[in-house]
Order: structure tokens, then C-alpha cells, then sequence
């Protein structure tokens, strides 16, 4: 009787090193297309948000017979000059936000300071809102629940990633806007002259991180330049990044951004109180555009490469007197 052996044969090295080749090939050609998913994902997302927004300012108009400012305003000159309550905290109320509205009491608001440091409306300044993030925009190391100081001293709030369209230029305290949104404005849609559905109302942009060595969210803070002068602008060192980093309002970098220029401009953004105030670009973390709410409601994803006089008779409420029309 003969006995049989089976033989047991393990991979060679050379035969192992091929498998690990082709597990990393088909992992490398699974990952895009798994990120593409969730981008798209996050994406849409960002964009029901937006459309939400969008619905919030309508209701707002319905309500009140004007659209939201930028921001509200106390007094035009001075100590009682101050920006208070963003657009999007007087739309809480269209948001499904009535009992965190509710928290805002009127006589909290100071005329000598801006909201978004106001001691008695930080604290609801520091929940976050969905609807106010986009999911693409990762940035979130500002948003420290319950601490309302960082070890520098630094104010802490919950961000958001939408801003209101001032248009082409904004001045500060004048209410003298080509857009949608300004310092203490109250349009009525009898103004939107070129229609609703052909004007920008909510754009996407960055949240700031607070690091000013970030290229993605800062910007250049200067009284020695023209905002409107975009170019004249870039000569200086980008020192600020607390671009959208409360919702809950004060000045016109936490809630408005400009037309003059294509989503994503690859120029630093500038604001210059003391002349033409702020130019921030639509900006996003979505590849090639950003997500824009036109004024009746609609969203579209905006490609950087529009044309930049398009972008801006878009971003006009009365493209007939382009580029100037308030």
C-alpha cells in the first residue's frame, strides 16, 4: 500500500510582492472615486442648505416687506456707529429656529459695541446651525463648545458658510449697495430690477480658522488701501483670518461678500473700513465653484471660470446701471 503526500506550496516573495501590487492599484484607483462620492454628497448637501436660506429670506420678505439687511445698525457715526444682528440671525425665525430666535432679546443689543462681542448675546452666538455649514468645509478649530475664550484671549462662536451679496461695491455706513445685502439696508423685490431668478442673493464662502498663515481663508486688513482696488490691495501682508466665524452678525466680514470678482479668485480678499470697507469673493471647498442662491430661491453651482462682468451683472439688483447701480 502506498502512501500519498499532498503537497503544500506557500506564495513566493516575488509572488507576494505582485498581489500587494495589485491590492494598491485597485485601492489607488478606488479612493477618487470614493471621495468624489462623498464630495458629491457633501455637496449636495451645501446646496439644500443653501436653498433653505434662500426660502428664509423670501418668508423674511413676505413677513416684513423687505429683504434682511447684512446686518442691522446702531447710530451712523461714531461710538454709536455699530454693526448688530447679521442676516441670518433676524431669519432664525424662517429657519425652524424660533425658540433660539426667542433668546435675542432687543434690549440686550448695545449701540456701543458689535454684536458678535456683545457679553449677552455671544452665548447664543455660540450655537452651531446646521444649515449654516457647509459639510465641505472642514475648518472647524474655532468652535470650542462652552469655552468663550482661548487662552490668548480670543472669542470663540459657531461659524457659518454663507454670506450675503453686497454686489460691486458696499460703502460702509452709507446704504448705498449695488447688491442684495448692506450696512443697515432694507430692499424691497420692487428694486430688483433685473428679476429675481438673475440676481445672486447668498453666496458660499470660507470659515475662518484665526490663522493668519492659512492662505485658504485670510484676508488683508488695512485703513491704507481702497477695498474697491482689489489689486492695490494685494500689496499688503494677508494678516486676518476670522472670515464667517460668528453667525450671529457684527461686521460685514462675518456676513457679506462681493460680486466684483469670480467664486474662488485667486486674489487675497481685502477689507478697508476707511474706503470701499470689504471685498471677499465667493469662495468654497467644493472643486471649480461655489454654490450661489439667486433671489428667488434657486441654487446653482457657479464655476471659477464664469466671466467676471457676467458674475457681476449678476450680482447687481440693476444691471441697466452697471457697474454703479444702487
Amino acid at each position: 500500500m502506498t502512501s500519498k503526500f499532498r503537497s503544500h506550496r506557500g506564495f513566493t516573495l516575488v509572488e507576494l510582492l505582485v498581489v500587494i501590487a495589485i491590492i494598491g492599484l485597485l485601492v489607488s484607483l478606488l479612493l477618487p472615486a470614493v471621495n468624489a462620492a462623498r464630495e458629491a454628497g457633501r455637496r449636495t448637501a451645501c446646496i439644500n442648505n443653501s436653498r433653505q436660506l434662500g426660502i428664509a429670506i423670501t418668508l423674511y420678505h413676505d413677513a416684513r416687506g423687505v429683504y434682511p439687511p447684512a446686518h442691522s445698525e446702531t447710530g451712523n457715526d461714531g461710538p454709536t456707529y455699530r454693526h448688530q444682528l447679521s442676516w441670518l440671525a433676524l431669519c432664525l425665525p424662517y429657519l425652524e429656529e424660533v425658540s433660539l430666535a426667542a433668546l435675542i432679546d432687543p434690549n440686550d443689543i448695545d449701540p456701543t459695541v458689535n454684536a458678535h462681542v456683545n457679553p449677552k448675546l455671544v452665548p447664543i452666538g455660540r450655537n452651531v446651525i446646521p444649515t449654516f455649514i457647509c459639510p465641505s468645509d472642514g475648518v472647524s478649530a474655532h468652535i470650542v463648545a462652552g469655552t468663550p475664550r482661548d487662552e490668548a484671549g480670543t472669542m470663540f462662536w459657531a461659524p457659518s458658510n454663507y454670506m450675503g451679496n453686497q454686489g460691486i461695491v458696499c460703502n460702509c455706513r452709507f446704504r448705498e449697495c449695488s447688491g442684495m445685502f448692506g450696512h443697515g439696508t432694507q430692499f424691497k423685490i420692487s428694486q430688483i430690477k433685473d428679476g429675481t431668478s438673475h440676481t445672486i442673493a447668498i453666496g458660499e464662502t470660507l470659515k475662518g480658522d484665526l490663522d493668519p498663515d492659512t492662505l485658504e481663508d485670510n484676508y488683508i486688513f488695512t485703513k491704507n488701501a481702497n477695498a474697491d482696488d482689489i489689486d492695490g490691495c494685494q500689496g499688503n501682508v494677508p494678516n486676518t483670518a476670522d472670515r464667517a466665524t460668528t453667525w450671529i452678525g457684527g461686521q460685514p466680514h462675518l456676513n457679506m461678500f462681493s460680486t466684483s470678482r469670480a467664486p474662488n479668485d485667486s486674489r487675497i480678499d481685502c477689507k478697508a473700513p476707511s474706503n470701499g470697507c470689504t471685498n471677499f469673493a465667493a469662495r468654497s471647498a467644493h472643486p471649480g465653484g461655489a454654490v450661489l442662491v439667486f433671489a428667488d430661491g434657486s441654487t446653482h453651482f457657479i464655476a471659477d471660470a464664469i466671466d467676471e462682468q457676467t458674475m457681476q451683472a449678476l450680482g447687481t439688483r440693476a444691471n441697466a446701471d452697471f457697474p454703479g447701480a444702487y
